[in-house]
Formats: structure tokens, C-alpha cells, sequence
């Protein structure tokens, strides 16, 4: 199973790559990926800003809504300093879009992070 995992994160990023818009992000941007692509956030599979206001952060389906998983992502974002800034956070099973190319959405949530 972690061998699936490992190679499900790196077509995900291969993905990601293929699949992101060219905007210019900035260090705030880039920042918060990396966290959540580090081993200090344990859910996050893979992250990745598709447009300078939506960001998706591929988890493993367990079955559950992940809308709450999605506002506690709103919370780092206003951390990282986004507060202010409208941000819509999309929770993508990383397994389904590593296997198919479908984009499934388990949870959302729409950052104001006033």
C-alpha cells in the first residue's frame, strides 16, 4: 500500500505540473505548498495553487466529507497571510486523479480569512 501511495503522489505532482496555470505566484504562495507537501501536515498528500485564489490539496479518501478539513485549511492560509484574501480551497482524492485523471472533489470550503 505505501508503495502505491508513494507512486500515486508522484503522478500527482507530474499532473499538477502539467495541469497549472502560468501565473505568477507569490513567496506567501509557495510557502503554504510546500507545508502542506511536508511531512508536518499528515493528511496532505500533494498540493497545489491551480489559480492565484484556488488552491487543492489531495488527501486519501477515507470515506468522509473533508469540508472540515477544507476550513482548517483556511486557517493555515490566514496564517501564511492570506487573511483578507478570498481563497477557494478544493479537497481532491489523490488517488482517483493519479488512476483516472479525475478531479474528485471531497470537500470545499471558500476562505474570506478576514
Amino acid at each position: 500500500m505505501h508503495i502505491k501511495v508513494t507512486v500515486a503522489i508522484l503522478l500527482a505532482l507530474l499532473f499538477y505540473s502539467a495541469f497549472s496555470v502560468s501565473e505568477t505566484y507569490s513567496s506567501k504562495h509557495e510557502e503554504v505548498k510546500k507545508f502542506f507537501r511536508s511531512n508536518e501536515e499528515k493528511t496532505a498528500k500533494d498540493a497545489s495553487w491551480t489559480a492565484q485564489d484556488i488552491f487543492k490539496v489531495g488527501v486519501i479518501n477515507d470515506g468522509t466529507s473533508r469540508n472540515g478539513y477544507a476550513q482548517y485549511v483556511c486557517s493555515v492560509l490566514n496564517d501564511y497571510g492570506f487573511k483578507g484574501k478570498k481563497v477557494w480551497v478544493q479537497i481532491i482524492d489523490i488517488v482517483k486523479l493519479t488512476s483516472d485523471g479525475k478531479w474528485v472533489n471531497l470537500g470545499e470550503a471558500h476562505c474570506n480569512n478576514a
